[in-house]
């Protein structure tokens, strides 16, 4: 959902698709599950 976007699991606003790298797409994902730490 991060690259190609997507709408309705966050509520109504639909999230735009990213143009970052699959790579960086995985880090973001972890860095949210882990708790957003610093």
């Amino acid at each position: 959902r991060i690259i190609k976007g997507g709408s309705g699991v966050w509520g109504s606003i639909p999230m735009p698709p990213q143009t970052i790298s699959e790579a960086d797409a995985k880090m973001i994902a972890q860095w949210i599950v882990d708790g957003a730490k610093q």
